[in-house]
């Protein structure tokens, strides 16, 4: 979230986020999730979605309002209202329970915002029978946007570009009104001996868009947040890194021997001496590194802000991405 709230207000105009809602660290109850989405976007549309039920468990107020939420019953009534109740919000149907996506559908019609369907692997079996269902109530997909969640993307995104075309070209038969976004999330889990990676989402998205001389595709990524979530134990001591996003790659800066501030400190200094380094870019990403770099211990001493600071270069890069000038458009001030 302060990644995306440090954004420019033209890079925020500039992207239709997809939003997850769950219980977030602090939100001890749903009304302060949606107030923490307000602060970071303001008075934008953002897609809304509920798909996983691990994120119901737990003892927090804000567990037993997400279990509500995914309650089927009614066509998904709990959900519909809360979807209405807030009128930026443009909603993801839930799948969990086909017998009511008909009625689900006819309510969000109603609204007159949109529909995104976000399909996940398990249900690639199924596009279709779901495809075909959708066009029936929605005047051949109008108004829709199907989102191929392809999760973790690797180096073998020219193998499955193929079957991506495939899955666009079913969904397009099906709905020729529709958009197909493919998403996908190749951040790693693992640093040892790492020094960079290519952005293999967006190699996939450009080889299968490449693929496709008229097409209703869209582009989208994880922000740079990584497909599965990381465990570990508490007490694990992580050392000091700064990721730098590129277009097509990233590139990390990681101590192996330097930990706290020091750790930050040293790598944002060997960062800011690369020829990679874009000092054109001015962004509040940009500023963190050069004031971490500069010996700031207010700036980034923390692995959840350097995340902030990669999430935000990162979606200012992919939202222009091929045009220079949008990218470098950004007069806005940040909040230190």
């Amino acid at each position: 979230m302060r990644g995306l709230e440090e954004l420019p207000d033209s890079t925020k105009d500039a992207l239709l986020p997809i939003v997850h809602m769950r219980p977030w660290v602090g939100s001890h109850s749903l009304d302060r999730s949606v107030e923490r989405l307000r602060e970071a976007y303001g008075d934008r549309p953002v897609v809304v979605s509920i798909d996983d039920a691990t994120d119901t468990i737990g003892s927090r107020p804000v567990h037993v309002e997400l279990a509500e939420l995914r309650h089927s019953a009614g066509g998904y009534d709990n959900w519909c209202r809360f979807i209405e109740g807030n009128e930026l919000y443009i909603p993801a149907i839930q799948l969990d329970d086909l017998a009511e996506m008909e009625v689900q559908i006819r309510f969000f019609r109603q609204l007159d915002r949109g529909l995104f369907v976000i399909l996940r692997r398990e249900a690639f079996g199924a596009l279709r029978q779901l495809a075909d269902g959708i066009a029936d109530l929605t005047r051949r997909g109008r108004d829709v946007c199907f989102v191929l969640d392809y999760g973790a993307a690797n180096q073998e995104h020219q193998t499955i570009a193929a079957r991506v075309v495939a899955q666009y070209q079913i969904l397009i038969a099906s709905c020729p009104n529709a958009f197909v976004s493919i998403s996908a999330s190749s951040f790693p889990m693992d640093f040892v001996d790492r020094h960079q990676q290519e952005i293999f989402e967006r190699l996939l998205y450009d080889d299968v868009a490449g693929r496709l001389p008229q097409n209703r595709l869209i582009y989208s990524d994880r922000g740079s947040a990584r497909a599965e979530r990381a465990s570990g134990g508490g007490g694990v001591v992580i050392p000091p890194r700064i990721d730098y996003p590129l277009s097509t790659e990233w590139r990390f800066y990681r101590s192996e021997d330097v930990f706290g501030f020091a750790g930050y400190n040293d790598q944002a200094r060997r960062l800011i001496t690369r020829r990679i380094w874009d000092d054109r870019l001015r962004v509040w990403g940009t500023l963190m590194i050069e004031r971490t770099a500069a010996g700031d211990t207010s700036a980034i001493t923390s692995q959840q802000r350097a995340a902030a600071v990669r999430i935000n270069l990162h979606l200012q890069r992919q939202a222009f991405y091929g045009d220079e000038r949008s990218l470098y458009s950004t007069e806005d001030d940040w909040d230190l």
